[in-house]
C-alpha cells in the first residue's frame, strides 16, 4: 500500500539505485577490463605467457630447473629453422619454424594468439601457420589439410617439403610463426641440448628471477632472457583508487540513503499513527527494508543492462575506432564484471532510515518539523527577514541532513573531478613525452 501511495518516491528511488549500479558496475568494469586488457596486452606482446627462457641447458641444468619450488611451469621450443624464400613484393620471407611441447603450447602460448583454427600439429608432415606466415605465402583462404609447398634453411640446411596444414591462428608479435610436430623433431634429431630453449613460468617473477640464477650454474655462454619488470609499485597510484572506490561507493550509499531519509522523514506522522496500532520496532524496520529490496530488484537490472550496454557495446567500438580493427593487440577483448557492491550499498543505505522510522514515537509524530532538532533558538536580527539569512538557517536546521547534503556533493564532484582525471591522464601525448 505505501508503494502504490508513493508512486513519485518510487521512481526517485528506482532511479537512484539504478545510478548508483551504474555507477558502481561501471567504474568497477571498466576499471577490471582496464587492467586485465594492459596483462593481456603485455603476454601478446611478449609472445608467451612464461618469464624467464634458457637456451640448450644440459639435463642437469633441465632437472634442477624443474626440482625448483617456485617454478611453475616449465616448456621446451625447438628452435627448428627459417622459411627461405621472397614474397611478391620482392621481401624476404620472415617465418620462424618451431616445435612446441604440450606444456609450451598450452600454458604459456595460447593466451598470446586469439582465432585459434584446427589443432597443433601431430604427425611429421603437418604445420601450423599464423596468420602473419600466411599472408607472407600469399594464402588468403587458408583451409585445413591443404598442401604447402615450403622451401626453408633448418641444421640439416636448405629443404624442401610438402607441408599439410592442420591449423592456423592469429598472433601479435609481427613475425611469421609455423609449427611443426613432435614426430618431425625426432626424425630429424632434433634435442632439447642442441636446439632448445627452456621457457619458464615463476611464482613471483620480480623475486625469483634472482632466485633462479642463483640457484642454478649456467655456462660461460648462457644466461636467463626474462622480461620481468623489476621496478617497484607506485604506492600513490594504489592509494588512488582505493580512494577513488571508497568515494564511488560512498557516493552511491549517500544518494540512495538521502532519498530513503527524505521519504522517511516525509511520513513520520504515519509510522507515528501504526506505532499507536501496536506496531513494532522490529516489523517497522522489515517494512522499510522490503521497500528498498523492491527497489534494489527493480533498479539493480536496469543498472546492470545500462553498464553491461557500455562495456559490450560501446567501448569495443571506441577499441576498434582507435586501433586497426582486428589487428590490435588489446582486440577489443571485454571482461565484464557485474559486482555485489550495489546490492550490498542498498542495503547498508537502508537500515539508518529504517532504524530511523522504527525510533518514530507517536508523540513526535504530532509534533512533526521533519527530523529536525527540537530545541528553539532565539535569534535578534536586523536583517533576519532577508530572503538569503532564512534559506541559511533553513539549511542547517537540521545538521545532520547538512551534513549528509554537503557530503554528497562533496564526494559527487570529487569523484568527476577523479574519474575525468585519471582517464584525461591515459593519453599517448603523455606517454610520447614521457
Amino acid at each position: 500500500g505505501m508503494m502504490k501511495a508513493n508512486r513519485t518516491r518510487n521512481i526517485f528511488a528506482v532511479v537512484a539505485v539504478a545510478l548508483t549500479t551504474f555507477m558502481i558496475t561501471t567504474v568497477f568494469s571498466l576499471g577490471i577490463n582496464y587492467k586485465e586488457n594492459m596483462e593481456l596486452t603485455s603476454v601478446r606482446t611478449s609472445g608467451t605467457n612464461a618469464n624467464v627462457s634458457l637456451a640448450m641447458p644440459t639435463k642437469s641444468q633441465e632437472k634442477g630447473i624443474r626440482d625448483l619450488d617456485y617454478v611453475k611451469t616449465v616448456g621446451t621450443q625447438y628452435m627448428i629453422g627459417s622459411v627461405a624464400g621472397k614474397n611478391e613484393a620482392d621481401r624476404d620471407l620472415a617465418i620462424a619454424m618451431q616445435y612446441y611441447d604440450n606444456t609450451e603450447w598450452e600454458k604459456h602460448y595460447k593466451e598470446a594468439i586469439s582465432n585459434i583454427n584446427g589443432s597443433y600439429p601431430k604427425k611429421e608432415n603437418e604445420i601450423m601457420l599464423s596468420e602473419d606466415a600466411l599472408s607472407q605465402l600469399g594464402i588468403e583462404k587458408p583451409k585445413l589439410d591443404m598442401e604447402i609447398p615450403l622451401s626453408y634453411v633448418s641444421k640439416d640446411g636448405e629443404q624442401k617439403d610438402t607441408f599439410t596444414l592442420s591449423g592456423w591462428f592469429h598472433s601479435y608479435t609481427g613475425t611469421g610463426m609455423a609449427f611443426l610436430s613432435e614426430s618431425y623433431c625426432q626424425e630429424h634429431g632434433y634435442t632439447l641440448q642442441n636446439s632448445g630453449v627452456l621457457s619458464i613460468s615463476l611464482d613471483n617473477p620480480k623475486d625469483n628471477f634472482y632466485d633462479i640464477q642463483d640457484d642454478i650454474t649456467l655456462n660461460e655462454n648462457q644466461t636467463f632472457q626474462g622480461s620481468v619488470s623489476t621496478s617497484s609499485s607506485n604506492g600513490s597510484v594504489y592509494a588512488m583508487i582505493i580512494l577513488l572506490v571508497f568515494f564511488i561507493i560512498g557516493s552511491g550509499y549517500l544518494l540512495i540513503y538521502n532519498v530513503l531519509y527524505i521519504s522517511i522523514s516525509r511520513d513520520t506522522r504515519f509510522y507515528g499513527l501504526i506505532k499507536t496500532l501496536g506496531t513494532t520496532e522490529k516489523q517497522i524496520k522489515t517494512l522499510v527494508k522490503r521497500q528498498a529490496v523492491t527497489f534494489a530488484c527493480i533498479g539493480i537490472p536496469i543498472g546492470v543492462i545500462l553498464a553491461g550496454a557500455l562495456s559490450f557495446g560501446i567501448v569495443p567500438i571506441i577499441l576498434e575506432n582507435a586501433f586497426d580493427s582486428g589487428k590490435s593487440i588489446i582486440d577489443a577483448e571485454m571482461f565484464f564484471h557485474p559486482s555485489i557492491f550495489s546490492a550490498l550499498t542498498v542495503w547498508i543505505s537502508c537500515n539508518a532510515p529504517a532504524k530511523a522510522a522504527s525510533k518514530i514515537s507517536p508523540i513526535e509524530a504530532l509534533r512533526y518539523q521533519n527530523f529536525a532538532s527540537t530545541k528553539t533558538k532565539i535569534r535578534s536580527s536586523t536583517n533576519g527577514g532577508k530572503l538569503h539569512v532564512m534559506a541559511y538557517h533553513n539549511v542547517f536546521r537540521d545538521k545532520k541532513r547538512a551534513f549528509l547534503v554537503f557530503m554528497s556533493l562533496f564526494m559527487g564532484i570529487t569523484m568527476i573531478l577523479g574519474v575525468n582525471g585519471m582517464i584525461g591522464s591515459m593519453k599517448a601525448e603523455n606517454y610520447v613525452e614521457k
